[in-house]
């Protein structure tokens, strides 16, 4: 006959037979985990490819929702700018802007992109407001406001009839300096092709010097 098993054996077989199923129930979780990510199971899900939206369509790209409209070239609006910047004349750009943010924004100026074969700058040089003519407006969250972005161009510059253009999306995140949040590139949100209008920036055109 096999003798009864003293009181602390029992005792300590009881609480490891309690202890090991709480430890594997611990373990189990991050071990799925490394299965998880070593077989790729946690990678990035597809990023979908950006979306070509007409003329006029409005775009979120991330601080502001932009509907570019029309394009053109002129010589007669921003005249002093052109002075300081030696150009001939801005390509225009005319634009509806709604800021998304809770505060206060100025247009975000790498929000669109031209065409790389123009050979112009990534950024406007300037943003107008149409309504009064205010050079790089302060937008008012949730209320609409038509600008004028402009870049310089030379005598030679003709795009043609129509000009493509690249939205741009930005997206908020943690500042590496301070406690701030900034926001940063994060890829093509849309591609749209806008048709020329010459009326593009008339709400700015200056009048020539002899009319006035």
């Amino acid at each position: 006959m096999i003798p009864p098993m003293p009181l602390s054996v029992r005792a300590a077989t009881t609480t490891l037979a309690g202890t090991w199923p709480r430890r594997l129930a611990w373990l189990l979780p991050p071990v799925a985990v490394l299965v998880t990510v070593l077989t790729g199971g946690l990678a990035k899900a597809p990023v979908p490819a950006p979306e070509r939206v007409a003329a006029g369509d409005a775009v979120d790209v991330g601080p502001v929702r932009l509907a570019a409209q029309g394009w053109t070239i002129r010589d007669d609006v921003a005249t002093s700018g052109l002075e300081y910047s030696g150009a001939a004349a801005w390509l225009v750009v005319e634009a509806e802007v709604t800021a998304l943010t809770d505060a206060t924004t100025t247009f975000p100026e790498t929000a669109l992109r031209l065409p790389s074969e123009l050979g112009l700058e990534t950024e406007p040089d300037r943003v107008v407001l149409l309504a009064d003519d205010t050079l790089g407006p302060q937008l008012q969250p949730g209320l609409p406001a038509r600008v004028a972005l402009l870049w310089p161009v030379g005598d030679d510059a003709d795009p043609g009839d129509e000009l493509a253009l690249t939205y741009l999306r930005s997206r908020l995140s943690d500042s590496t300096i301070d406690a701030s949040r900034v926001w940063r590139p994060d890829g093509v949100a849309a591609h749209t092709t806008l048709p020329r209008d010459d009326a593009a920036g008339d709400a700015i055109a200056e009048e020539p010097e002899d009319d006035r």
